[in-house]
């Protein structure tokens, strides 16, 4: 047993990729239902690993049928690969500036899980996609990525809600531009996002202060003078 946590230690390391991350003590995963087969690792034991070492700070996700254009390929490239190891995640969850390097760092860790890298063995049917595909689900997540605020053009910032809409939803991304919604699609994406806040371990706001949040988006939503 000491030789597998060992082992599944230096696995830890390799799939998380962050500078800093010299040891890991005491996993406490579980062997039984993460392995089968010798070491062998199925979808469903992959995702029990990466939430036990980002230490539950992964977003739910989607469901397939909530991203945007759910029926193109792009979309189905993105449920086909980026479900291997975590939950879905929304296109919407980086700026177009910010998906790059996020795909590249993904796509590196599942060449190195593939049949094609040192892991591959291990990890069992993991699949990377081909410079193509990557190419496909790269220009799909820009093309719905997060839009940031450009604050300069809001005069109300500074008003009880927009400062309840600065301090909440800057715990986890930029500032979204409330044009990116209309007013009637901004109470089922803040509610989202209360959810992936309690998930995430971030401080969740009161009922009331989500009201003000969701007013505030509502008042410079996109179709509103």
């Amino acid at each position: 047993m000491r030789n597998r946590r060992s082992l599944l230690a230096g696995v830890l390391l390799l799939l998380v990729g962050i500078v800093g991350l010299a040891t890991v003590s005491g996993p406490r995963l579980s062997m039984g239902g993460m392995m089968g087969g010798g070491m062998m690792m199925d979808r469903e034991g992959m995702k029990a690993m990466m939430r036990e070492m980002m230490g539950a700070r992964l977003p739910p996700g989607l469901a397939p049928e909530e991203l945007p254009e759910p029926r193109s390929r792009a979309a189905r490239l993105l449920v086909r690969y980026c479900t291997q190891c975590h939950e879905l995640p929304s296109p919407a969850m980086h700026s177009a500036q910010e998906w790059p390097p996020v795909v590249a760092r993904m796509n590196r860790r599942m060449g190195m899980m593939s049949g094609r890298g040192m892991m591959g063995g291990m990890m069992g049917r993991m699949a990377a996609p081909s410079d193509s595909e990557r190419r496909e689900i790269v220009e799909y997540l820009q093309r719905h990525a997060q839009e940031p605020m450009d604050t300069s053009q809001y005069t109300d910032m500074n008003t009880r809600a927009g400062k309840a809409f600065q301090d909440v939803c800057a715990q986890c991304h930029a500032l979204p531009d409330p044009k990116q919604h209309t007013a009637e699609e901004w109470p089922s994406v803040v509610a989202r996002m209360k959810k992936n806040m309690a998930t995430m371990g971030k401080r969740v706001p009161d009922d009331s202060t989500l009201e003000e949040i969701v007013g505030f988006l509502q008042g410079h939503a996109r179709g509103m003078q």
